[in-house]
């Protein structure tokens, strides 16, 4: 009988199958980038909920103030203020009244809004510190604090700079 020269052939063995890890630096590089790019957007949305947090709490404030009281005029003043030092300087804004508060107010706000609010807050400045004010429509002094408190904060860099040189 004749040796069949195949039968002494072994099986055929398949390599090894191709692991995944370690990763290639590229992967690696992803990772890193990926990570990097999702805590610096923790942290912006971190940043942004605090600069609006005084405005939330500014607001709800506002809704709680009871314009049935007669200082109801120098709270809604006094409201602004606590927001203007939340985001500016002391110095540049706790001394001021009058005009010189007027035009910080107004230079917070966006150019097209500044005139009508202007025009609208100042009978509130100018019955702040009289005993009897005649001041009728307590609720459109609310709204017109609440277009301010929704546009002017938190403030753009541009405005803050306009505001420091007023």
């Amino acid at each position: 009988m004749k040796n069949n020269p195949l039968s002494e052939l072994k099986d055929i063995h398949l390599p090894d199958p191709v692991s995944a890890w370690p990763p290639a630096y590229g992967w690696w590089l992803l990772a890193i980038v990926a990570v990097a790019l999702l805590i610096g957007l923790i942290l912006v949305y971190i940043r942004a909920r605090r600069k609006r947090l005084a405005v939330l709490q500014a607001l709800d404030e506002l809704n709680r103030l009871d314009l049935s009281q007669a200082d109801w005029p120098a709270g809604l003043n006094a409201l602004l203020k606590r927001l203007t030092l939340s985001y500016l300087p002391r110095e540049s804004s706790a001394a001021l009244h009058q005009q010189q508060w007027l035009n910080l107010l107004t230079s917070l706000l966006p150019t097209k809004h500044r005139a009508t609010f202007a025009k609208g807050y100042q009978p509130l400045l100018d019955g702040l510190y009289r005993p009897n004010p005649s001041l009728d429509d307590a609720e459109s002094y609310r709204r017109l604090t609440r277009f301010w408190i929704k546009h002017a904060l938190p403030p753009s860099k541009r405005r803050l700079k306009e505001a420091s040189d007023v």
